[in-house]
C-alpha cells in the first residue's frame, strides 16, 4: 500500500491482503458517500524561506509531505467500556504516549484544511485528535478546575510533562456541550486551552433533511458557539453518523436566520488515514478518520491501534514534515501524487 494514490477502497485493501472496514458512528460498516465540494477556498502558499535561513535538506529527515495523516476519532472517555465508541482515560493517555514516542505532533482539522502545517517540527508527523458528541468524559470539572481524568485534562497534563507534544485537538460539539448546562464556560475553556471548536450539529441528527433543516442544525450550533465566545465560529464539521445532506454543498456553507456558517473541511466517520492536503486526491469535503477505542483491548481491525501499526511498519507511508514552511517536500518517486496547483512550491529530492 505504499502507493497511496487514491483513497483506500475496500477493493484496494483486499488486493493488498489487508481487507477493509468502515465504521460509522451508528456501527455501520458502510462507507459514507463522498461529498462533492466547491473549489478550495485556500490558496496555495507562495512564501519562501528567509534568505538568512537556508532551507533544510529534506533528505536528512526523510521528509514526505505527501504521506498520510491519521485523523483519530474519539467519542466517550469512560471507566467502563461498552462499545467501539468508548475508551478509558488510561487508554487515552497511553495513546498520547505512543503518538509522542512514534514521532507524531498534534494539529487541528482546520490547520490541515488550510495547509497550515509549517510549524510541525522537521522529522515529525502531524496527527489530528478529534472528539465527537461533546460527552462528559471529554470535559468536566473537579473543584472548579478542568478534571484531570477528562480528555482535556489529560492532554493539558501530558503537554506540561512533554512540551514537545502540545495539547491540541478538535472538538465537535452539540447543544449543551459536555452536559454542563453552560455552553459559555465549556466553549470558552476549550478556546482558552487552544482547542479547535467544530460543528457536529445542534441536535446530533443525520443531515439527510430538507435544506432548511440542515442549515438550521449547522447554523444554530454555530450561533451557540459565537454567543459563547464572541467572534469564534466553527470552521470544520463532523457529520453525525456519517450522513451527508441530500444537497451536499450545505455541509460546506449556508445560513440560518442571522447566522452564516462555512466549513473548510467535512469529516467522515471511522475508515482510514487521510491524504495529505498537498496530495492530488485530498478532498476537504470528505476527510476520512480512524476510530480510536479501547473496546476489546483496542486491537480490532481498522481501529487506531491497527492503523498506527500499519504506518509504523511502513505498509502505509506517512506524512513527515520537512521543516521548510512555504514548500512541500517529498521523494521524487512520489512526484505524481502532488496536486498540480502546488508544483511551484515542490521540493523533490
Amino acid at each position: 500500500m505504499a502507493n497511496y494514490d487514491a483513497r483506500l477502497s475496500r477493493r484496494a485493501l483486499l488486493a493488498a491482503g489487508l481487507g477493509a472496514a468502515v465504521a460509522a458512528c451508528g456501527g455501520s460498516r458502510r462507507r459514507p458517500t463522498a461529498i462533492a465540494t466547491p473549489p478550495p477556498t485556500t490558496k496555495a502558499p507562495t512564501t519562501s524561506p528567509s534568505p538568512t535561513a537556508p532551507p533544510r535538506d529534506p533528505a536528512t529527515v526523510k521528509a514526505n509531505e505527501l504521506g498520510v495523516i491519521p485523523v483519530l476519532m474519539h467519542h466517550r472517555l469512560i471507566d467502563k467500556v461498552d462499545s467501539e465508541f468508548d475508551m478509558t482515560p488510561a487508554w487515552f493517555r497511553a495513546e498520547l504516549e505512543r503518538l509522542l514516542a512514534e514521532g507524531y505532533y498534534p494539529v487541528t482539522t482546520l490547520q490541515v484544511a488550510r495547509r497550515d502545517l509549517g510549524h510541525v517540527p522537521a522529522g515529525r508527523s502531524p496527527v489530528v485528535l478529534t472528539f465527537d458528541d461533546s460527552s462528559r468524559g471529554q470535559l468536566h470539572y473537579a473543584k472548579g478546575s478542568i478534571a484531570a481524568d477528562s480528555a482535556v485534562g489529560i492532554m493539558l497534563d501530558f503537554a506540561r510533562e512533554h512540551p514537545e507534544f502540545p495539547a491540541v485537538a478538535s472538538f465537535y460539539l452539540n447543544k449543551d456541550p459536555f452536559a454542563l448546562g453552560d455552553p459559555h464556560r465549556a466553549v470558552g475553556d476549550l478556546a482558552k486551552a487552544g482547542m479547535e471548536v467544530g460543528n457536529h450539529t445542534y441536535d446530533h441528527i443525520p443531515l439527510r433533511l430538507p435544506a432548511a433543516q440542515v442549515q438550521a442544525q449547522l447554523g444554530e450550533l454555530a450561533a451557540m458557539v459565537g454567543t459563547a465566545v464572541p467572534g469564534l465560529q466553527p470552521r470544520t464539521l463532523a457529520l453525525p453518523l456519517g450522513v451527508t445532506p441530500s444537497l451536499p454543498k450545505l455541509a460546506r456553507a449556508g445560513r440560518w436566520r442571522q447566522t452564516s456558517y462555512r466549513n473548510e473541511a467535512v469529516l467522515l466517520v471511522g475508515a482510514e488515514p487521510a491524504h495529505s492536503p498537498w496530495h492530488k486526491s485530498w478532498d476537504p469535503g470528505a476527510v476520512p478518520r480512524i476510530r480510536s477505542s479501547s473496546y476489546g483491548g483496542g486491537r480490532g481491525e481498522f481501529l487506531s491501534t491497527w492503523w498506527l501499526d500499519q504506518i509504523k511498519a511502513g505498509t502505509v507511508t506517512r506524512y513527515v514534515a520537512a521543516g521548510n514552511p512555504g514548500h512541500v517536500a517529498f521523494p521524487k518517486k512520489y512526484a505524481d501524487r502532488l496536486a498540480p496547483a502546488y508544483r511551484h512550491i515542490a521540493v523533490a529530492y
